[in-house]
């Protein structure tokens, strides 16, 4: 019975680690790149954010990218001075990231645009503008908030879409080691059961001094 609680173990595990693995190719994909689908931005939104840690991943790098017709402001900063800027301001969050397919976000309703533009304050780390603009960041390092904004005055995200992609390299790769230690443990378990079942059928010792009868 020893052989088979070990045997039993070994193919418990094998399962678990089939299990983690198959999720997380499942969750990402098989592509070097998992991307969202892109979304439009809710009309009447001042700001698209996205808040970096929200990300469920590590080891690997995301992207955050928005397309429009009109010119884009895109920063990155601290969370206190992007929520201090955009209370009251109506925006839009990407609330959680469900790789490979949907990126989800909510509206949060306020005033239609702070008091300062976004090029006037001092404190954003990164910044750029263009039809385009994506920022690309690690998911190991310390997470900073994303912010896009129309860059003209009078200018709004109505036309914009976002996307949300991530490298999946690693990820894939060590989906792939998963699978070839879930091979290795149910190995190791089948070879335990089966020496357990083997050993159950032995034939039985003839006692010594005894014959057959011949008839």
């Amino acid at each position: 019975m020893i052989r088979v609680a070990i045997g039993s173990l070994w193919l418990a595990g094998a399962a678990v680690l089939g299990g983690l693995s198959t999720s997380a190719l499942l969750s990402v994909g098989s592509g070097e790149v998992a991307r969202t689908d892109p979304f439009p931005v809710s009309d009447g939104a001042y700001a698209l954010v996205l808040d970096e840690a929200i990300v469920p991943f590590q080891g690997t790098e995301a992207t955050l990218t928005v397309e429009s017709d009109t010119e884009l402001f895109i920063g990155t900063a601290n969370g206190v001075d992007v929520d201090d800027y955009l209370t009251g301001v109506a925006h839009e969050e990407i609330t959680d990231v469900d790789f490979p397919d949907t990126a989800i976000h909510r509206t949060v309703a306020g005033e239609p645009a702070p008091a300062a533009a976004p090029a006037s304050r001092d404190w954003w780390t990164a910044q750029d503008t263009g039809t385009t603009v994506s920022h690309t960041f690690d998911l190991d390092a310390d997470p900073q908030v994303i912010v896009v904004t129309a860059a003209g005055e009078d200018a709004t995200l109505a036309d914009a879409q976002a996307t949300v992609s991530m490298d999946v390299r690693m990820v894939f790769g060590l989906a792939l080691l998963g699978y070839g230690g879930a091979v290795a443990l149910l190995g190791v378990g089948l070879f335990y059961l089966l020496r357990w079942w083997f050993s159950r059928y032995r034939p039985a010792r003839r006692r010594p001094g005894t014959a057959r009868s011949v008839r």
